[in-house]
């Protein structure tokens, strides 16, 4: 196919020169080749993307009723490719919505991460910043921080976005900010946890992110048995009041999308999706979340901490 060298510009007027029945055709042609790629070669990224370009072309200059008939099992739709390379580089493609087009982290990282964040789905733009950063904090670069949390600010701005997107950015740029503020104390070897122990005293409110970070480093050095046992657990509520947070937000979505009609799946397949969630929601209820009130869980460690 010649036209998948074209520029953007020329593959849209390309496509506006075509009739109805060339295009559907074209179309056709384009997912087929997709679907060769996903199945077959998956790594073949450019490729891909040149496709994607091509049906994105197509879409803007036809009726949408006219492509109805490829929406099921749409090989465009909802595309998610993680590639590791040997160098250590990881490269992610996507898609959103109801459009073909690619959005390739690695190629321009402000466009991924603008249209994620669009898409008002948590789950993604939290995949997003897991890539672009490494695991351990110590290999952090605060730089990279602050114009990553410079980047989500400006999203936040200007966007409409719903509640819980809004949520989850006003929170990752807290913890990006509090990672900048105390970078050196968080990387120092040895670790000075009387410090460590002050900076969670300090902390305003239950943050999970900062309680969890800080004590993991805190558990690392307190050798005394039962204060050790009661900040792994206090780690482990953390993580569990986490979790169930995460799962509301996604039974919420879930509802939400079969409510407007934008899922593609069967409303028996997201039944049961919702079904799994809320029996793990239960379970983490009845075991940690009835059993412990998390405010006063914190409290009364810090107390101890604080001895």
């Amino acid at each position: 196919m010649d036209l998948l060298s074209y520029s953007t510009e020329k593959l849209k007027k390309h496509c506006q020169l075509l009739d109805n029945e060339e295009k559907i055709i074209l179309y056709e042609q384009l997912l087929d080749k997709a679907k060769d790629i996903l199945e077959n070669s998956r790594d073949n990224v450019s490729e891909l993307k040149k496709i994607s370009k091509a049906a994105v072309a197509i879409e803007e200059t036809t009726d949408k009723q006219l492509l109805e008939k490829f929406n099921d099992d749409h090989p465009l739709r909802e595309v998610d490719i993680l590639i590791y390379s040997p160098q250590g580089n990881t490269e992610y493609l996507f898609s959103i919505d109801n459009s073909s087009e690619l959005y390739d982290l690695k190629e321009d990282k402000d466009k991924a991460l603008y249209n994620a964040v669009k898409s008002n789905d948590v789950e993604l733009v939290k995949k997003l910043l897991m890539i672009l950063l490494p695991e351990e904090v110590s290999n952090f670069d605060t730089k990279y921080l602050e114009e990553l949390k410079i980047l989500l600010s400006g999203i936040h701005k200007e966007l409409q976005l719903s509640q819980d997107m809004k949520n989850y950015l006003v929170k990752t740029i807290k913890f990006y900010s509090f990672l900048c503020s105390n970078f050196s104390l968080l990387v120092a070897n040895p670790t000075d946890v009387k410090a460590m122990i002050n900076l969670f005293a300090t902390q305003p409110n239950i943050d999970y992110q900062i309680d969890k970070l800080l004590l993991s480093f805190i558990v690392r050095d307190v050798e005394e048995k039962k204060l050790n046992s009661e900040i792994k657990h206090m780690i482990e509520l953390l993580e569990q009041y986490e979790r169930f947070a995460e799962l509301e937000y996604k039974v919420r979505r879930l509802r939400s999308e079969f409510a407007c009609g934008k899922s593609r799946y069967s409303a028996e397949v997201i039944r049961n999706s919702i079904a799994e969630r809320e029996k793990e929601m239960r379970e983490i209820e009845k075991k940690y979340i009835r059993a412990n009130d998390l405010i006063s869980e914190r409290q009364k460690l810090l107390k101890q901490l604080l001895c």
